[in-house]
């Protein structure tokens, strides 16, 4: 089988665990929501905090499709499945995954809030979503329980919500790139190149970085013969 099959393959079975997962899922997409409902008053200003608040429901379904098939990867390491190819159906399946849960953030946002420029905005919250990917893999690859995983995600998604876009912390966060963008929404003024490059350079980094601890995981010890053999 080539490398191609194995990637699809493995793209069709994290779908299936997370159709199966539908209620979790569901729960992890109404944390956002509610950040921007409770906010929705405000107006246009009530944006960032569901746009980049989205990064939850994504990064959180990355998080837990890693973890929960721990046992499962091992398995298929051993039969011959290289652990960039686990990786990459995870983000086969995720990616679009959450390019339609950013459509349907856009499309109410749109509705209620009224964005100086609906196309930025759509921009905006699909460059949350596919970057939250590698972000939710690359937590997955450094913490060994959910529990841990899931605080991790609060931590970062709470904090860049939490200070102002031009605070030395935020800059330095993962998703300042994706808010620059969901701003430019908001405000109908600015580039989008810039934070895009500035996106894709970190999306590179977390994905090197759960490429690097997975392979560390996952790989297979072998031990020599025992006295006995």
């Amino acid at each position: 089988m080539t490398g191609v099959g194995r990637i699809v393959i493995m793209a069709e079975m994290h779908g299936r665990d997370l159709v199966r997962r539908h209620i979790a899922l569901g729960l992890l997409v109404a944390l956002p929501l509610s950040f921007y409902l409770a906010s929705a008053g405000k107006g246009r200003q009530s944006l960032p905090a569901g746009g980049v608040g989205m990064a939850f429901a994504v990064g959180g379904a990355a998080l837990f499709s890693a973890l929960s098939s721990l046992a499962v990867d091992q398995r298929l390491v051993l039969a011959g499945y290289r652990p960039i190819e686990l990786l990459l159906g995870r983000l086969m399946f995720l990616g679009p995954l959450g390019i339609v849960i950013a459509g349907l953030f856009t499309a109410l946002m749109t509705a209620l809030s009224d964005p100086a420029s609906p196309a930025a905005l759509l921009l905006g919250l699909v460059v949350v979503a596919v970057q939250a990917v590698p972000f939710g893999l690359a937590v997955a690859a450094l913490v060994p329980r959910e529990l841990e995983g899931t605080l991790l995600l609060i931590g970062v998604v709470g904090v860049q919500l939490a200070v102002g876009p031009e605070a030395v912390v935020a800059k330095l966060l993962p998703f300042y790139g994706p808010r620059r963008i969901i701003d430019i929404g908001v405000s109908g003024h600015g580039s989008v190149w810039g934070p895009l490059g500035q996106t894709a350079l970190y999306a590179i980094g977390l994905f090197v970085i759960a490429r690097v601890f997975v392979g560390a995981r996952l790989s297979v010890r072998r031990h020599g013969p025992t006295d006995g053999d």
